[in-house]
């Protein structure tokens, strides 16, 4: 099931559905019986139509499980030969209370998730323009897990004052409530420490002495986290990036795709002190993209019955066919590529981020984009 559906939300031709399946195997139950005495299996077949009608009223509702309920009490005591008195007198009351705990269920699990989906928006990217400053942005966020809605992967987007667009992508260690929870302090930290354009080493050390403070208040399992920043001067010519464990971005110019190796530094949360620091990767002409993600976009296997991992490399080859600027649809296409040669969804959380000069025409797009998300 696609993360963000709700499973208890059922269209009203499921449902339908449903009631069909449920009313037959209620027929199939009981029909013999015109033909077979009922006394060879006594005890069996009615207390299973009925257990058919009360699970109906569970799962749709108090109404459509009464109904259902009733058909099978009509069904036992005409065809089984139940007690004509006692069936309906119990049963149904018992489907209709069955069918209000049900409702109150799924109510709750929807608001449950209505609050994680919207926890999740809120949280996960601060920004979800399409454009931030001059930079075009796809950006996709899968939890390993759907049910979980937010994990310990994070990212992040922000203008800065200088006309600088400043870009990170997180990544906290393990799985689970603990590790989005800090996933969602250091994201927070991070966009309040961009916004006023503090240095990225002295950023990462506030991040660190942050992650090491949260272990000694609250003893968290979460050992570490792994921190891409990224800053791109206002004239899109260089970019400044620091590495604290995390893996390096790859730019994608004319045909060809490549890390943007540097200096790679400690992961924040390990020592109380320590050193990190930027390195600058000039950047070509426009067209490129500069691409940064997690490392569950290349853990998983490298063919449904092969090894692991799939590994930078074949990651780098998939991007080089790719004409930039990367848009969503490209984003989804790479997934859609990986999870494939996975077999399957991707064993980890996985963060994949695409950051483009803006061309001709970005802007008029990005608004259409924007109104049509409005007026639907």
């Amino acid at each position: 099931m696609a993360p963000g559906i709700n499973p208890w939300v059922v269209s009203t031709r499921a449902r339908v559905l449903a009631a069909g399946l449920v009313l037959t195997a209620q027929l199939v139950i009981a029909l013999p019986f015109l033909a077979v005495s009922p006394a060879t299996v006594r005890g069996v077949p009615g207390p299973l139509l009925v257990l058919l009608g009360v699970a109906a009223a569970f799962l749709l509702g108090p109404w459509e499980g009464a109904a259902l309920t009733a058909v099978a009490v009509l069904l036992a005591v005409t065809i089984i030969g139940e007690n004509r008195i006692a069936e309906p007198l119990v049963w149904l009351p018992v489907a209709v209370g069955v069918g209000i705990v049900g409702e109150r269920v799924r109510r709750g699990d929807e608001l449950r998730r209505s609050l994680l989906d919207a926890l999740r928006q809120g949280l996960v990217s601060l920004v979800q323009d399409p454009e931030v400053g001059s930079l075009s942005i796809a950006s996709r966020y899968i939890p390993a897990e759907a049910a979980q809605v937010l994990a310990g992967d994070f990212y992040g987007e922000i203008r800065q004052p200088s006309g600088h667009v400043a870009v990170m992508v997180g990544d906290v260690a393990g799985h689970g409530p603990n590790a989005a929870a800090i996933a969602t302090r250091l994201r927070a930290s991070w966009r309040g420490l961009a916004s006023v354009e503090v240095s990225a080493p002295e950023t990462i050390r506030v991040l660190n002495e942050m992650l090491i403070a949260e272990h000694k208040r609250h003893g968290t399992a979460v050992a570490f986290a792994t921190v891409c920043l990224v800053s791109i001067d206002a004239e899109l010519a260089t970019a400044s990036v620091l590495l604290a464990g995390h893996l390096p971005p790859i730019l994608v110019a004319s045909g060809v795709a490549r890390e943007c190796d540097g200096p790679a530094c400690p992961a924040i949360g390990i020592m109380e002190s320590s050193e990190w620091h930027s390195y600058e990767v000039a950047l070509p002409n426009a067209p490129w993209t500069l691409v940064l993600y997690t490392d569950g976009l290349v853990e998983g296997r490298s063919s449904p019955d092969g090894p692991r991992p799939l590994g930078t490399g074949r990651l780098i080859e998939m991007l080089a066919t790719r004409t930039p600027p990367i848009t969503d649809v490209d984003a989804d296409a790479i997934l859609a590529q990986v999870e494939q040669a996975n077999g399957g969804p991707l064993p980890d959380d996985v963060v994949f981020l695409a950051a483009s000069p803006q061309m001709a025409g970005d802007v008029t797009a990005a608004a259409k984009s924007r109104l049509g998300r409005v007026h639907g």
